[in-house]
């Protein structure tokens, strides 16, 4: 069964709605371009501008939020990962490997850059293979194809030796066969299809482009195929923000159904405020001009620190309560503080928005965090490693 390789995808009435959240770790992601478990995410950018580091944050993310999970049962609500390297330089698969060494939850298949375009081509086939056998039995995937458009050319290399006749760009015309079929063969089952329980498989295909030309053939065609996208911008990357994701050409179709209520609350309407800020020519004295470097420093990450959904909304909250402007710290100060809280404060807003959700909740929680900053006082017991991670799990739930 698992031994085809061109297998068709699952048909529709075993599919069931992209209704969970995946906590990526990334702050931007988490709050204003979501994901759910079961959904086709296009990753594109040009070279070096981290787009391997946006899987590598999930990685991490999941590998935090197994340690918990595995207390639901059989661990079948474990994130494991697939990472699918087509012809990868040996040094940036030797970082990458380095960066998860303590990751038990993750598969590397991958190939090197003198390896045969045959190999390439077969690589994606048989990492989704594996993600269906496992998805079969109710685990949750998360497979990246890193990346498709050498894919795509070890596929023309095949093409042309054959005899194919070219298409567009050389290409032969059953590249976009290819890509569609592989990437439909992921998705979320239902209750009924599966074995223990629902299973998933979302995909992170990376394509990357050349002097941000996202026109490009194979980059139009991914496009077309996923349920939204993630662009990296060259010149947010060189302006030192991170990640560089253009929230302007960045969307995501169908993952705000699965995000957090709390979380949808709160960032209602930033995204297209980000947007406008960083296109319109800001004088540096002004307003938005301070805005935006709250924005900027919100949503910033170092190198492989990820940040809970419970950090998430606290520092959306705080921004949309205009709490920076009248507090001297700064916003990596104010984080800082945030982990700090105390855990009851944070598991009772939790445990009302579980059980009485209502238009007045977010008054209740406006209020109730203006008077703990208010009251700024450093007393609080300190908030532990595996709070933060519960909290979160509580979050992804409503």
């Amino acid at each position: 069964m698992y031994n085809n390789l061109l297998k068709r995808g699952v048909r529709i009435a075993l599919r069931s709605k992209v209704n969970e959240s995946l906590i990526t770790g990334i702050r931007i992601i988490d709050s204003l371009l979501p994901v759910g478990r079961g959904q086709r995410q296009l990753i594109l950018g040009d070279r070096s501008t981290g787009k391997s580091s946006i899987f590598l944050f999930i990685i991490l993310s999941s590998f935090l939020i197994n340690s918990i999970s595995s207390l639901d049962g059989f661990g079948s609500k474990r994130l494991f990962n697939i990472y699918i390297g087509i012809s990868l330089n040996l040094s940036k698969l030797s970082k990458f490997i380095s960066s998860i060494i303590y990751n038990y939850f993750i598969l590397i298949i991958a190939t090197h850059s003198s390896s045969s375009a045959l190999l390439n081509f077969l690589l994606p086939l048989i990492g989704i293979s594996i993600s269906e056998r496992l998805r079969d039995r109710g685990f949750n995937i998360c497979i990246c194809f890193d990346d498709l458009s050498k894919h795509s050319k070890s596929f023309r290399q095949i093409n042309l030796i054959l005899g194919v006749i070219p298409s567009r760009d050389a290409y032969p015309a059953a590249v976009f066969n290819v890509h569609s079929s592989l990437l439909e063969r992921c998705g979320k089952l239902n209750n009924i299809s599966s074995i223990t329980s629902s299973g998933s498989i979302t995909s992170f295909p990376i394509i990357e482009t050349i002097n941000s030309d996202i026109t490009d053939y194979i980059a139009t065609n991914v496009i077309s195929i996923t349920d939204g996208q993630f662009y990296l911008s060259r010149l947010l990357f060189i302006n030192s923000i991170r990640p560089s994701i253009d929230s302007g050409l960045s969307v995501s179709r169908i993952g705000s159904a699965a995000q957090s209520r709390l979380i949808k609350v709160v960032s209602s309407g930033l995204k297209n405020d980000l947007t406008n800020l960083r296109s319109s020519d800001l004088n540096s004295s002004s307003i938005d001009y301070s805005r935006l470097l709250t924005l900027n420093n919100i949503f910033y990450h170092g190198h492989l620190s990820i940040s809970s959904l419970s950090i998430t909304f606290l520092l959306l909250l705080v921004y949309r309560l205009s709490l920076f402007s009248f507090i001297t710290l700064s916003s990596i100060h104010l984080f800082i503080l945030l982990l700090t809280l105390n855990f009851v404060y944070l598991m009772y807003i939790v445990i009302i928005s579980l059980h009485n959700y209502s238009s007045n909740l977010y008054s209740f929680i406006s209020s109730y965090c203006s008077y703990l900053f208010s009251i700024y006082s450093l007393s609080f017991s300190s908030l532990s490693y595996y709070s933060i991670i519960i909290i979160s799990r509580n979050l992804g739930r409503l």
